[in-house]
């Protein structure tokens, strides 16, 4: 950890009770911390926030897209005053969109439930750890024997597996791989993977554009790619990113910026504190090694790669702002999905290549699956929401999320 970077962050210990068990747990704290949305309008703003954000290591929780659109970057109680001083005698617009991060992280707690057994049903009114989660998946295995099988594709750092649910209905067809949860405090991606499990499944017998969906393609999904990161924001860091491997003073590494697709470039970070840090090497981490070697066999006709927030449905690339060869196409096929996410819940997605709806950055897992895994359609999804409550997402909105997600991804494989 810098110094800077965690400066202000409370340690508190904390009981949590897990299966009936009281485990004793360090959580950093948030208190006063607030989320600024800034919308710099001129690239010389640009240039003054962006030094600001390097200079003092903010925790950038969203990036421009264009000018005098907003940017969400997290502030410690100890450089509120003096960023939002600089912001003020600039006449940089800024509003504060989150005026106590740690009471978000509260309210979110107060509502964790307790249980004496794994759950073994779909439940989407709350969200879930790791093994509770793959309980749900071997509960899903267990009702649709015919349908779905459950495969670890590899063990992490910390020794949890990475587990991948097969649909299926037999044959060997194209496949749509969806991933979730590469980036840890992401929550709502976790659960909108397991959304469409549900779906899936229930839909299998019932839904006849689930039914010929299963008939063409089978479906591969990861709801958890990084699972020692996720556990880690559940018992200490509710806004951890990374992966937990050890690096020399820090920890962790941005999985999303350790995929083969110009490694180490634009958008990602050779400092092993910073959250875009890169690691070592091209596929150094199990998290995107497993990614790599399970597609790598599978005929993947669609790649989908879930992240929160800012709701944007993305091709490649991110690395550069050339266009793939196949862009139109793509750029057809997202088209269509969120024209029809948004008939869900009237929720408005942006959609177009990675470096023109977001920002520039390399290692990327979808310019990755199309550059060299050979995928015609890789996407990466932004989910709800626009930073009203960022990547603290309440559950209330685990439902509409999963249900408009849902819709977009349906509509895009049929448009294929």
């Amino acid at each position: 950890m810098t110094t800077q970077r965690y400066e202000g962050k409370k340690m508190k210990l904390t009981v949590v009770m897990l299966l009936g068990v009281a485990a004793l747990t360090s959580a950093i704290e948030y208190q006063r911390y607030k989320v600024v949305s800034v919308r710099p309008r001129t690239h010389e703003e640009v240039m003054i926030v962006e030094g600001l954000v390097n200079r003092w290591e903010l925790d950038q929780w969203s990036s421009l897209k264009a000018l005098g659109t907003p940017m969400d970057i997290m502030v410690s109680p100890r450089l509120t005053q003096r960023f939002l001083g600089v912001l003020r005698r600039r006449h940089i617009p800024f509003t504060i969109k989150i005026n106590d991060v740690q009471a978000l992280i509260n309210t979110e707690s107060a509502q964790y439930k307790t249980s004496q057994s794994m759950p073994h049903k779909f439940d989407h009114a709350d969200y879930h750890r790791t093994d509770e989660i793959y309980s749900i998946l071997k509960g899903a295995e267990t009702d649709f024997p015919d349908l779905v099988t459950i495969y670890t594709a590899a063990t992490t750092y910390e020794g949890r597996d990475i587990r991948v649910a097969k649909v299926s209905t037999g044959g060997s067809k194209p496949v749509i791989w969806i991933d979730c949860g590469i980036h840890a405090r992401e929550w709502i991606a976790h659960a909108t993977c397991q959304y469409i499990l549900d779906q899936l499944t229930s839909g299998s017998n019932s839904d006849s554009e689930v039914s010929a969906l299963l008939d063409s393609y089978d479906f591969h999904i990861m709801p958890v790619v990084n699972p020692d990161g996720y556990e880690y924001t559940w018992t200490s860091d509710r806004l951890w990113r990374k992966n937990r491997v050890p690096n020399t003073i820090c920890h962790g590494v941005d999985c999303n910026r350790n995929f083969d697709s110009d490694f180490g470039g634009i958008g990602t970070s050779d400092n092993p504190c910073s959250d875009l840090y890169h690691g070592k090497s091209a596929f150094s981490e199990k998290e995107s090694q497993v990614v790599r070697d399970s597609i790598k066999d599978l005929g993947v006709k669609m790649f989908v790669t879930i992240h929160s927030y800012s709701q944007l449905w993305m091709t490649p690339y991110g690395y550069t702002n050339d266009k793939p060869a196949n862009y139109d196409e793509q750029y057809r096929v997202a088209g269509e999905a969120v024209v029809a996410l948004e008939a869900v819940h009237g929720t408005r997605y942006q959609y177009g290549n990675i470096a023109d709806v977001i920002y520039m950055a390399a290692g990327g897992s979808i310019d990755w699956a199309y550059d060299s895994a050979g995928v015609e359609y890789a996407f990466g999804l932004e989910l709800r929401d626009t930073g009203s409550y960022g990547f603290l997402l309440p559950k209330e909105q685990i439902i509409p999320t999963g249900e408009e997600t849902w819709a977009g991804i349906k509509a895009a494989v049929q448009a294929i």
